[in-house]
């Protein structure tokens, strides 16, 4: 309350140019805060609020923050650096950008982007959480997931937040009538994300998987044991999108059974002699 928010996405801009960035992001000015920009230079991009009365409080959210183009990724963070030192004189009181990695890493240079006062680590889902998210829908619509179908979800999806509402979607969408949801129908949901949904989030785990291919097929395919190492890249970026996480006896490991069985099929040598080589 009391606040006018914006909220912009950037998720397909890692290869956009500043035109079209600045375009966006002028456009996003108007839609929500009803300030009309033509400016075309990062530094400038705050400018319009500069005119407006600053007792009026705006927070500005970005999205898939990682997507800007890199070539101009830093000097918009240092734009937003500089309109934080003038916050008393306009009305931008706060910036929330939204990614998968800490901002902290994402900036290579020597200088300190802005202040940052909070950086929130969005954790997965407990699997008593899980199974309270499970039961808000029982309880509205009087339609129950079968206990070994709430174990099953958790199970399968390690309590991944898009992964748990996914599943239960699913579910709910393909038999809207039926009282009880069962295990059956729990695994009609399991093969098809598994064998044919064309995921987004899955997509993006793959993706991410196919820049450091060897170390995924080492623990994917043989019995090595690579430690749990953050500052080793690969591990690092494996770790940060959900891919890898450090098991009990500080190894790296698959976080996700769902996206280990998918990397698994996407990675299998199914050409003649291929697995020989691996």
């Amino acid at each position: 309350e009391g606040y006018e928010v914006a909220q912009v996405n950037f998720e397909n801009y890692r290869e956009a140019s500043l035109l079209a960035f600045m375009r966006t992001f002028n456009e996003t000015l108007n839609k929500y805060w009803k300030v009309e920009s033509d400016a075309t230079e990062i530094a400038r991009i705050f400018a319009p609020l500069e005119s407006l009365k600053s007792d009026r409080r705006f927070v500005l959210i970005i999205d898939e923050v990682e997507g800007i183009n890199p070539a101009y990724f830093g000097t918009f963070l240092h734009t937003i650096r500089n309109a934080y030192h003038s916050r008393h004189e306009h009305p931008l009181k706060s910036v929330i950008l939204v990614g998968v990695s800490n901002i902290v890493g994402v900036v290579s240079d020597n200088a300190s982007p802005f202040n940052i006062s909070e950086n929130l680590s969005i954790g997965y889902f407990t699997e008593a959480e899980c199974n309270e998210l499970l039961a808000m829908h029982e309880q509205e619509s009087g339609q129950l997931f079968s206990p070994k179908v709430k174990e099953k979800i958790y199970d399968i999806t390690a309590g991944q937040p898009g992964l748990v509402n996914g599943f239960a979607n699913q579910l709910v969408t393909r038999h809207p009538s039926d009282k009880l949801l069962t295990y059956d129908q729990y695994l009609a949901v399991e093969h098809w994300y598994i064998n044919v949904a064309i995921d987004k989030n899955v997509a993006n785990i793959i993706n991410k998987a196919k820049q450091f291919r060897p170390i995924v097929e080492r623990l994917l395919f043989t019995e090595a044991k690579i430690p749990f190492d953050i500052d080793r890249e690969s591990i690092k970026i494996l770790h940060t999108n959900g891919i890898l996480r450090e098991d009990e006896q500080h190894q790296a490991a698959f976080w996700v059974p769902l996206y280990q069985k998918r990397l698994y099929k996407a990675f299998y040598p199914y050409t003649n002699g291929e697995s020989d080589r691996i």
